[in-house]
């Protein structure tokens, strides 16, 4: 009996053996590699006012006025972010911005103010310098005034926007 249990011993451990070797991965047909996770940070871009847009003093009755992004009463941004960086610029649609005085109620305490245009110019013509800084003026037109205009201060808020 104990030649059988020697015999079943081995032929069980041959068995077990060659079992475990048809189970085994052929390491040929295998492979492996590796890869990195990468990320870029930008810096966050800014835009600052420096100087309001300012048509100055007119009259009851004067004609339409404009402003060149190029004049010194034109308005004046400070954009900051990623150096050597090109982004978008939105300046208002026509028929968004509309100076008061007073509560602004009716047509002749209202003044609109329409044709944004800056340079660099709107869309996307923005490029940073290498500091990561540029200068952004805007100026705009001023619809003419009623022989009826409320006389006083006008003002009204507009958003430029810029985007990389």
């Amino acid at each position: 009996m104990k030649k059988t249990m020697k015999k079943f011993s081995t032929a069980a451990c041959v068995l077990g053996l060659s079992t475990i070797g048809l189970m085994s991965v052929d390491v040929t047909k295998a492979a492996s590699d590796t890869a990195q996770a990468l990320a870029v940070v930008t810096a966050a871009i800014n835009i600052a006012q420096v100087s309001d847009l300012d048509f100055g003093s007119s009259v009851q009755g004067d004609a339409a006025s404009t402003v060149a992004p190029g004049d010194g009463t034109a308005a004046e941004f400070a954009v900051t972010g990623q150096a050597n960086t090109a982004y978008t610029i939105t300046l208002p649609a026509d028929a968004t911005v509309t100076m008061i005085t007073g509560a602004g109620a009716t047509a002749d305490e209202q003044i609109g103010v329409n044709s944004f245009v800056s340079t660099p110019a709107a869309g996307a013509n923005g490029l940073l310098d290498g500091s990561g800084a540029q200068t952004l003026n805007v100026g705009a037109t001023r619809d003419a005034l009623s022989a009826t205009q409320v006389a006083g201060n006008y003002s009204a808020n507009f958003t430029v926007d810029v985007v990389y």
